[in-house]
């Protein structure tokens, strides 16, 4: 999937979604940075990527003045986060969910993954267990150590919800290339 798109509007990106909905793995959206850059907002898009049984995901860098986040079909048994159930029962009353959108939320709630529980706080010693995963990486540990509590939490989070030690191995290389450059988590 390395398929890059651009939107001018949301209208535009419906309409996409519309016609390949069901037939794309998904793509990169190419966002602005700045109002230099006349793209659809990535708020919007993710609205519309709901509508369509889609969720947003991955951000990168493409210059100064973009970046693309990906874009694809919700997964089976994918969690719902309490912000996107909120947006989604929100374009449901407004009439703007698509009869896809609406499979994915029954879907969901049959899977039991619409109402998933928010997440305990993420406690001192499982930032210790990142901590400890990240001996031997410098300049990431000490870059790790300087950050805010709640950035600390943020990669302790996305570290420790793998769900197998291969997709923790992913994730710690993912950090440790993050921290490495001294940047908050995506």
């Amino acid at each position: 999937m390395n398929e890059q798109v651009q939107f001018a509007d949301r209208l535009e990106f419906r309409r996409w979604l519309e016609e390949n909905y069901d037939k794309s793995p998904g793509v990169w959206m190419v966002f602005g940075k700045t109002d230099n850059v006349k793209t659809l907002k990535p708020d919007e898009a993710l609205e519309e990527a709901l509508c369509f049984g889609w969720i947003d995901g991955q951000i990168t860098s493409i210059d100064e003045t973009t970046y693309m986040k990906k874009f694809t079909p919700r997964r089976k048994g994918s969690k719902w986060s309490e912000r996107n159930r909120a947006i989604a029962e929100r374009l449901i009353q407004e009439g703007k969910m698509a009869e896809p959108g609406l499979l994915a939320i029954e879907r969901a709630k049959k899977e039991g993954t619409w109402d998933t529980p928010k997440a305990a706080p993420i406690s001192d010693e499982q930032v210790a267990i990142l901590v400890e995963a990240l001996q031997g990486y410098e300049p990431a540990l000490s870059n790790f150590q300087k950050m805010s509590p709640s950035v600390r939490r943020t990669y302790t989070a996305f570290y420790l919800d793998a769900k197998s030690e291969a997709t923790r191995a992913k994730r710690l290389e993912r950090i440790v290339d993050r921290l490495n450059q001294n940047l908050k988590p995506m």
